[in-house]
């Protein structure tokens, strides 16, 4: 070997970046989602619940519009789904053991959370905010090739609950595009949780897939997976979510 080819050899040997997770914020910062824009959210949530203290089973679905603009973020509820919210809940005064799925679905489109369905950009940066790089490699995403960031993420949790949480899972995974902006994400968390006598397991997974608009990143479908158990209790909440741009 020439010692003219060491340089060289060195430099391919060197890691792609050395803050990765800075370069994908970075990148994030780039997408301001000042353009204005219209979708519709279809939402599905599935909730069963078993064991000693509750066994129940239901299922709702919602569909609203979304507008983000100059003017802030709107969500509409058009007046089919106001008639079935003031169905179910005249319902369960008659009886108050009816279940009111579409209220429960509906009560998942806060705005707080909803306004990332048209401006991911600031949920994955404030995510990654702390965040510990566990590895960086070549992957695929639908079929073509992708930057694979697997990132620990920081836990966040009020000092006095530190004490009764142990979390043995906070890892944000992101398939990223040649710019660095991620095409999905995915996000696993896992905990116990002990009180006195009290035990509950925790295992949340949420998973992202993204698309650009104009200047937004577009959260276009959401899944989320939550199990709960403790206390002779079982729980399972399941959400879809998917925006379709007009």
């Amino acid at each position: 070997m020439t010692h003219a080819r060491l340089p060289f050899l060195l430099l391919l040997s060197l890691p792609l970046a050395a803050d990765p997770i800075g370069d994908v914020r970075a990148a994030l910062g780039k997408l301001p989602a000042r353009e204005p824009v219209r979708a519709t959210l279809e939402l599905q949530q599935n909730v069963v619940s078993e064991g000693k203290f509750d066994n129940d089973k239901f299922g709702g679905k919602v569909s609203v519009e979304l507008e983000a603009g100059a003017s802030g973020f709107h969500i509409v509820v058009p007046p089919t789904l106001l008639t079935q919210l003031d169905r179910e809940q005249d319902a369960k005064v008659r009886d108050p053991r009816l279940k009111a799925p579409t209220v429960s679905a509906l009560n998942e489109i806060d705005p707080a959370d909803t306004v990332d369905a048209l401006d991911f950009a600031p949920t994955l940066v404030r995510l990654l905010d702390g965040g510990k790089l566990l590895s960086d490699a070549a992957g695929t995403w639908a079929g073509k090739p992708a930057r694979v960031l697997v990132v620990r993420l920081t836990d966040r949790i009020d000092p006095d609950e530190a004490k009764r949480f142990k979390i043995s899972d906070n890892k944000l995974t992101l398939w990223l595009g040649a710019d660095l902006v991620p095409l999905a994400a995915e996000h696993i968390f896992n905990a116990k949780i002990s009180v006195l006598v009290f035990k509950a397991e925790i295992k949340q997974k949420k998973s992202w897939h993204l698309a650009r608009t104009a200047d937004r990143l577009i959260r276009a479908r959401y899944e989320s997976t939550q199990t709960s158990s403790g206390m002779g209790q079982k729980g399972n909440e399941t959400l879809v979510a998917t925006v379709r741009v007009h």
